[in-house]
């Protein structure tokens, strides 16, 4: 559904004014961008869940919700999202550069990775992260938390985007 299109929106700079920003369907080239971001991040404490290169080239082949964010032609950021026949968007992984955030960059990549019709949209976010205040601070309610292994407990969050609960 994403093929060929592409996105203008603008980013948020502090003073009030807007800078233009693309978001488009990710490319195999893109891939490695993706994997670059998830190693920067994998080394913190509020580190992205670590997904192979091969799932991305995988997504990105068959046209999957995979975008990336751009501002003067350099990347900033991508989601990765999925979707069910229910209407449900998954959001499996939002990364932004340091340098980029704060700019309402990770805002509108979410919005554009929901389709049309979908009625809601989900995740998990691991509890403690600086994210939890950014997903609350979309719309995102919390659902459950559910221990998770080693990395502690994580967060069910979702938000109504559509349909009759509008």
């Amino acid at each position: 559904w994403l093929t060929g299109r592409r996105f203008k929106t603008r980013g948020f700079i502090s003073d009030g004014d807007y800078l233009p920003m693309d978001l488009t369907p990710a490319t195999l080239e893109d891939v490695d961008y993706i994997c670059h971001l998830q190693r920067i991040e994998a080394n913190r404490e509020d580190a992205l869940g670590f997904l192979p290169k091969s799932v991305y080239e995988r997504e990105v082949r068959s046209h999957s919700t995979v975008l990336i964010a751009r501002e003067n032609d350099d990347e900033v950021g991508f989601v990765y999202a999925t979707h069910n026949r229910h209407g449900i968007t998954t959001v499996q992984q939002v990364g932004v550069q340091d340098d980029a955030r704060r700019l309402e960059i990770g805002t509108a990549l979410v919005e554009a990775s929901v389709k049309e019709n979908d009625f809601l949209v989900k995740l998990r976010c691991r509890k403690g992260l600086p994210s939890v205040s950014f997903w609350e601070s979309q719309g995102f309610d919390i659902v459950d938390l559910v221990e998770s292994g080693r990395r502690g407990p994580v967060y069910r969050f979702q938000k109504i985007v559509g349909g009759l609960w509008m």
